[in-house]
């Protein structure tokens, strides 16, 4: 841990000593900074809001709407979860409504400051290393998903065509994604609608491709019976 990350850890204790917070963590690419340390859950569980709240996030960009804010409901208890700079999400846990407005008066006050040491910690040689690389996701093209991952991008490649751009690389444009897909969760097929997304963006500008495109892919993926848990 280095001393960005203390500092970020500090303030994240004062998200959590405002009355009505049960505590906050910060999500990024790779899971909860440092487990999720002070934010009042283990580390699995940190980890495991880290990656959900970093799906929602990716799903929210790839239909081209943002993230600003986002509060969930959960009975008499919320989630707030505001996006920050270098692919970082703040997530608070609060109890109850009255928390919401301390909690953006005191991140109006400290947002810069948060980015910047968040920067910092970003930039730690520890971090880069959880970038996905080419081997993982010439792994991913191998393992148990391979097959139906490679009948994917052959359909990528004919429909890239029928829309007239097939100059582009379906291989290149495919482990894009895929690295994408393996940086924001785990691939599976419960996670897979974040690949198609991905690569159905490609045809937006020919709707009528997109449609085809997505129910191919669904036909294809639906054939290949991969349905299981996490892969990788």
């Amino acid at each position: 841990m280095n001393d960005s990350d203390h500092v970020v850890l500090e303030m994240l204790e004062e998200f959590g000593a405002i009355h009505g917070v049960r505590g906050a963590l910060i999500a990024t690419s790779s899971g909860a900074l440092v487990d999720g340390q002070g934010s009042g859950v283990g580390p699995v569980v940190a980890n495991d809001i880290a990656k959900t709240v970093r799906r929602v996030v990716v799903a929210s960009a790839t239909v081209g709407s943002p993230l600003d804010e986002l509060q969930i409901n959960f009975g008499v208890a919320r989630m707030m979860i505001v996006p920050l700079l270098h692919e970082t999400t703040l997530v608070v846990m609060l109890e109850r409504d009255t928390a919401t407005e301390p909690v953006n008066r005191f991140l109006s006050l400290e947002l810069n400051r948060l980015n910047a040491l968040l920067g910092v910690a970003m930039s730690d040689p520890d971090e880069a290393e959880l970038t996905p690389t080419s081997d993982e996701v010439s792994e991913l093209m191998t393992g148990e998903l391979g097959p139906v991952l490679v009948r994917i991008q052959e359909c990528l490649a004919v429909y890239l065509q029928r829309a007239g751009i097939a100059d582009s690389d379906a291989t290149g444009l495919m482990r894009t994604q895929m690295q994408e897909w393996l940086q924001c969760c785990s691939p599976s097929a419960y996670t897979f609608p974040l690949l198609l997304d991905g690569l159905a963006q490609e045809f937006n500008q020919c709707p009528e491709h997109r449609s085809e495109f997505v129910s191919d892919v669904h036909a294809i993926w639906s054939e290949s019976g991969s349905t299981g848990d996490s892969i990788g």
